[in-house]
């Protein structure tokens, strides 16, 4: 009988494919993200010194992206994230550029929007990141943005339309990939639950999806009259998203303090696991090494709000609703530090603008100081 995919989406099999063509292998395609990150961090610096003319800017960025250990773990893996954060960074910079150059905003436009969404067919969690880009767009045009905004909206949604008509058509699901129901029940409906109980939280999480996942099993049979396994992905996906809902309903304080724990393992996670294998450290003091890197980056990024907003309010706009978008998005009990990849390109701009931002103020004070210091001298 057939079964239809309805899980993946096509974009990161497709890519898969191309490698396993003769003479090409799957191997290379490990080569190919490394080089893709290489270029991000050119791409970034460049951008960096183009738009400020700062070195800090520029070099603590370029570090930042250079450096994360999350980035450098997901290369080595044939996993969605580097092909996500090339295609998203690619998005926003032609969103950026339709801002700044509104000659060209149409075909630039539409050119991001098709970027989106090939990133859904990659990852489906970008399926509505053309709503923080449309804001973007809405911002600095105003009712001038009306046109590339409605064709930047139309070509985003083309390509995952058709993917989720596919789905319709050969399984009776519009969508593009169960794997998000399953997330709605398994694991932000169960840190809802999970976050009540005593213990560590992760541990408690693993318990209660394995809980749900019996209850669901159990009343899929109860409804259909069959072994859970026979029932179909779309009945599957009903049940999910239903009873997901209906717990996080109750438990909505919950999920809020689950969605919080999330956001932490994702902005402070960097990598921990694979430091600890990488240096034969325990994993608590991996934990503990790796939070002497995000913590300090955490807080130059929300300074770097400041001097991007100061310098340009538009790419402020862009980095700040695109970050924010993602990481929110991604907020589910199953987050870590692989969430962050897809926009670590923007996280480290806003890092980079914090960096000249604190220096800024380092020496507006110590030439503050040293005046007042003079002018005591003088006055002596």
């Amino acid at each position: 009988m057939h079964q239809p995919e309805l899980r993946r989406t096509p974009g990161y099999p497709l890519l898969l494919a191309i490698f396993r063509v003769t003479p090409l292998k799957v191997e290379y395609l490990i080569l190919l993200q490394h080089a893709c990150c290489v270029l991000l961090a050119v791409a970034v610096t460049a951008f960096a010194l183009r738009v400020t003319g700062s070195r800090v800017v520029a070099l603590t960025a370029a570090s930042v992206l250079s450096l994360d250990l999350a980035t450098l773990r997901i290369a080595n893996l044939l996993l969605t994230e580097i092909t996500s954060t090339l295609l998203i960074t690619l998005a926003a910079w032609l969103v950026y550029r339709a801002i700044t150059k509104p000659g060209s905003n149409v075909l630039t436009s539409v050119a991001a929007g098709l970027l989106g969404g090939c990133a859904a067919l990659v990852r489906p969690v970008s399926i509505l990141y053309f709503v923080p880009l449309s804001l973007c767009l809405f911002l600095a045009r105003g009712r001038c943005a009306l046109r590339p905004l409605v064709f930047m909206i139309a070509s985003f949604l083309l390509l995952p339309m058709l993917w989720s008509t596919r789905n319709l058509v050969d399984g009776g699901y519009f969508g593009l990939s169960t794997i998000g129901t399953e997330d709605i029940l398994y694991y932000r409906a169960a840190g809802a639950l999970a976050v009540q109980q005593p213990g560590n939280y992760l541990s408690n999480v693993r318990k209660v999806r394995d809980v749900l996942i019996d209850q669901t099993c159990a009343d899929l049979e109860r409804a259909y009259g069959r072994n859970c396994s026979q029932v179909t992905e779309t009945q599957t996906a009903s049940y999910s998203v239903r009873k997901g809902m209906n717990i996080i309903r109750d438990n909505s304080l919950s999920y809020l303090r689950s969605s919080v724990w999330a956001l932490a393992y994702i902005v402070f996670g960097g990598g921990a696991e694979a430091l600890s294998k990488i240096s034969n450290v325990s994993p608590r003091a991996a934990e503990y090494m790796v939070l002497l890197f995000t913590v300090p980056e955490a807080c130059l990024a929300v300074v770097g709000c400041w001097y991007w907003y100061r310098r340009d309010r538009n790419l402020c706009y862009l980095l700040v609703f695109s970050i924010g978008y993602f990481f929110l998005i991604s907020a589910g009990a199953e987050a870590y530090s692989r969430f962050k990849v897809p926009i670590m390109p923007l996280y480290a701009l806003l890092i980079g603008g914090g960096a000249a931002e604190m220096l800024q103020w380092i020496q507006t004070f110590t030439t503050a100081r040293a005046t007042s210091e003079n002018a005591t001298t003088t006055l002596s």
